[in-house]
């Protein structure tokens, strides 16, 4: 009996783990997806972000195929698309340098006027050699289209036919006629489709030609910064912004927040609790008002203006993450290092301040990407030097369906507080395991 019941706990414990594992890669699943599928898109070509279904998986070079135009000098270049497994044509020309720049363009790979000239040649070449060929199977085709072209105009009328007479009694006869002949008609069509197919097979390795090109895969990055206005001074704006509300954020937060956990005052839950009110407001009602304030300090339309804006909200927040930490600090250690001759000060900079670091980074972390990526705000309080979350917004609007670029600029976006996170990852993850004494 206690061995079924040991099973039966080790079934339920078994069970348990599984279904928390899966709610773990869930969850992951959930976040990574996202951000991979984001990245994915910054680095596709024009032609692979406009496919659909839009591939998941990268491609790092691109495969073209050159045929020739009959009955002119032009030539038609293709690209294979991995969605449709097939080669979808782009442009169709005989001026090689126009046709190089479009594919350069469209594909984000380097063809260049001498690939081009090169597989032309080459196409030629197959073209002289197989012309009798080519010829016989091109006028094959044709008429092979044209009975799919007659097959269809017959499908078409024998569908409204019988649309007409369709559950008629007294035209049964007639009836069981269109569908009989609309069952031909299909089976003709599939088997001259199938013919078609077969013969274009045969054809495509006797007029063309096949090459593959290196893709650029930072096109749509230096694409990115080439076409938005100011780009990149708005990125360091941006930086210098986020550093200054960072700086503002812990030094008037984290000594309010030091404040809040050493002394006893009158009405101190009180006024920790009212830090907070501030964040109850949108952004956009604070920033509003803020415009006259900010034009009379002659600080509107600079970075100084936006740390200030920002720093109302991130400043509450920090005060709540110091004050925390700075408790869970026992004054005893200022105590101690100050009867071994140290200042008040001296014991806070030398012994708690290192203490309180993991804090401090976190609310550093917080301040920095809440500044980074407000984008409302900067609207309002920017005209002729916007930062960087606004640049990326104005693309989003005014390149309407170019989804690469603007994923281009949305991971660039996101780069420098991914960055700043890394740097301090070693403070966040002890804040998370606790502060030791």
């Amino acid at each position: 009996m206690s061995h079924k019941v040991l099973r039966a706990k080790q079934t339920k414990k078994l069970i348990g783990r599984t279904i928390f594992y899966m709610f773990i890669v869930f969850i992951i699943m959930v976040i990574l997806l996202p951000i991979y599928f984001l990245l994915s898109i910054s680095f596709m070509s024009d032609q692979e972000a406009y496919d659909w279904p839009i591939p998941l998986g990268l491609s790092f070079q691109g495969e073209f195929k050159i045929e020739p135009v009959l009955g002119t000098s032009e030539y038609l270049v293709s690209v294979y698309s991995r969605s449709q497994e097939a080669y979808m044509s782009l442009i169709q020309g005989s001026k090689i340098d126009q046709m190089s720049e479009f594919l350069r363009n469209k594909t984000n790979c380097n063809v260049s006027e001498e690939k081009l000239n090169e597989a032309i040649a080459e196409v030629n070449a197959l073209y002289e050699t197989n012309s009798n060929r080519i010829n016989t199977l091109t006028e094959e085709i044709s008429n092979l289209e044209k009975k799919i072209l007659s097959l269809n105009q017959n499908i078409i009328k024998a569908k409204r036919n019988l649309s007409i007479v369709e559950g008629r009694e007294s035209m049964e006869a007639v009836e069981e006629k269109l569908r009989a002949d609309l069952k031909q008609y299909e089976a003709e069509k599939e088997i001259i489709t199938v013919e078609i197919e077969e013969k274009k097979a045969e054809l495509t390795p006797l007029n063309s030609t096949h090459f593959k090109v290196f893709k650029n895969l930072f096109a749509n990055y230096v694409t990115f910064f080439k076409v938005t206005r100011d780009s990149i001074p708005a990125l360091m704006r941006s930086i210098q912004v986020a550093l200054l509300t960072v700086f503002i954020a812990l030094t008037i937060g984290g000594m309010s927040g030091y404040a809040f956990a050493r002394y006893v005052f009158k009405g101190k839950n009180i006024l920790k609790l009212s830090t907070l009110f501030v964040r109850m407001f949108p952004g956009i009602a604070i920033a509003m008002p803020m415009v006259i304030i900010l034009a009379e300090m002659g600080f509107y339309d600079k970075p100084i203006g936006l740390s200030l804006v920002y720093s109302v909200g991130q400043i509450a927040l920090t005060i709540w993450i110091t004050a925390s930490i700075f408790m869970g600090i026992p004054v005893e250690l200022e105590e101690a290092a100050q009867v071994f001759g140290r200042t008040r000060v001296g014991a806070f900079i030398h012994i708690t301040l290192p203490l309180a670091l993991p804090g401090l980074a976190a609310s550093a972390m917080y301040a920095f990407i809440g500044s980074w990526a407000e984008t409302a705000q900067a609207i309002v309080l920017t005209q002729f030097n916007p930062t960087f979350p606004v640049v990326v917004y104005q693309t989003m609007v005014g390149a309407k369906g170019m989804v690469n670029l603007i994923a281009a600029g949305g991971v660039t976006m996101a780069l420098p507080a991914v960055l700043f996170t890394i740097l301090i990852r070693k403070y966040i993850l002890q804040m998370w395991g606790g502060v030791k004494v």
